[in-house]
């Protein structure tokens, strides 16, 4: 479980820069202990800058590029030549005096929900090592509710960062798509990826963010009188658990004066599993192609999970047309529109971020939810994913535990770059869930 007595951000903020270095030693020294796979090595980072986050430690997900370490992306396919450059999000970070202390484990190539790494071995989920702690970036949000570090960076095409922190209990964000920087990553999609924060607060993610993007917060937001957007498709088929704490969160946020509106998002689940997958399946051959240095179809027995390899397999050997490409950048737009209508009605969407718990270790393809057998990916990413291919900001709050004590998230959706509000009101939310 996560250790009770772990910094936030905002507890290091306090802290002098000269009363860093030891618990960042400690930082170091618990990544190295971690029995929870979230740790692929450490990284010997230079003296700390003077910045605002002086001293303050960090991970970085291994698809990330960090200078001077290789960036394997969770798998062989990568080598081992260390990075030239950092990526910019990590450059601006340590430029404010953060210190990188480790790189994560990862679902390999970041295609996947599971974590369940062939390569480096599975991430653990800190509240039951027998389950997932979700992908692709488990070990990202596994490190942060272990307390090792306060705040991480991970990826996000479809789910990666929001279902990760649901899964481990920490907060989860996902920018507007185009917000962060993105070279330096290890992409599966141009029009999906994103760069995001895991952290045990709203404030923590509010102050990486403005060392990111330079902008200014948001006013405070009150609950009362906030008008927000409850998918009926969100809803069904959740898991008992996962229904029970959601409901308590929609008395929570009604008792302070938030008024709750049913709205219908049409077909966004259709869209997010079949154009969604087709523009993640037509650019990401040809990314990752270009990364590797060879087309794809040479090197799939490079890669070690199974169920990447075939993914990988049936992308070049059933690739998507260019046809299909354009139509599925046609249906994106035509989501992105419903989602800025939506946003003309209310000011936040909410709904629980996976309608299941932690699967268990291997349960990668299937898992028995509401009486039958289910796949894994689209089920647990059904919530999350049409977001992201509409490329809105996203944000998922730790909101209760189930009766085994299995972490349990929501997660707020905003429009397009409406990311500080976003925060001011996510931050709003989470007071009313302590």
């Amino acid at each position: 479980m996560a250790d009770e007595v772990a910094l936030t951000l905002a507890d290091w903020s306090e802290l002098a820069p000269a009363e860093r270095d030891r618990p960042r030693a400690d930082a170091v020294a618990r990544a190295g202990a971690s029995a929870h796979g979230d740790w692929i090595g450490p990284v010997r980072d230079g003296t700390p800058g003077r910045g605002v986050l002086a001293g303050v430690p960090f991970s970085v997900k291994d698809n990330i590029d960090v200078r001077g370490v290789p960036t394997t992306a969770g798998s062989p396919l990568l080598g081992d030549t260390p990075a030239e450059a950092d990526a910019s999000v990590v450059s601006a970070l340590r430029d404010a005096g953060a210190v990188v202390v480790g790189k994560t484990n990862l679902h390999e190539l970041a295609f996947g929900i599971t974590s369940n790494n062939r390569a480096f071995g599975p991430v653990r989920n800190p509240a039951d090592p027998a389950r997932s702690a979700g992908g692709s970036s488990g070990g990202s949000a596994a490190g942060v509710a272990l307390g090792v570090v306060p705040f991480a960076l991970g990826t996000d095409t479809g789910g990666s960062v929001t279902v990760p922190a649901s899964f481990c209990g920490v907060v989860g964000f996902r920018p507007s798509t185009g917000r962060y920087p993105g070279d330096g990553v290890v992409n599966l999609s141009t029009t999906r990826d994103t760069i995001g924060l895991h952290a045990r607060t709203v404030r923590d993610v509010r102050t990486v963010d403005r060392v990111v993007t330079g902008e200014p917060d948001a006013a405070p937001v009150a609950l009362a009188g906030l008008r927000i957007g409850l998918p009926r498709g969100r809803f069904r088929h959740l898991d008992p658990d996962v229904a029970r704490v959601v409901d308590r969160v929609l008395s929570a946020v009604e008792s302070a004066g938030a008024h709750l509106v049913e709205v219908d998002l049409g077909d966004d689940a259709v869209v997010a599993t079949g154009p969604g997958n087709d523009l993640v399946f037509y650019e990401a051959p040809r990314l990752l192609a270009r990364r590797v240095g060879s087309p794809a179809g040479r090197w799939a027995d490079r890669i070690a999970s199974p169920d990447v390899r075939a993914l990988v397999e049936s992308m070049c050997s059933s690739p998507v047309t260019a046809d299909a490409y354009e139509e599925a950048r046609v249906a994106r737009w035509r989501l992105r529109r419903g989602y800025a209508d939506l946003f003309g009605r209310v000011d936040v969407v909410l709904g629980p971020t996976a309608p299941v718990l932690p699967p268990l270790l291997g349960e990668d393809e299937v898992i028995t939810h509401d009486g039958r057998e289910v796949p894994v990916f689209s089920t647990v990413t059904r919530n999350v994913a049409p977001g992201t291919v509409a490329g809105v900001p996203m944000l998922s709050l730790p909101a209760g535990r189930s009766g085994t004590g299995l972490p349990i998230g929501i997660c707020l959706e905003a429009p397009v770059f409406g990311d500080t509000r976003l925060l001011r009101i996510a931050e709003a939310v989470q007071a009313h869930l302590v």
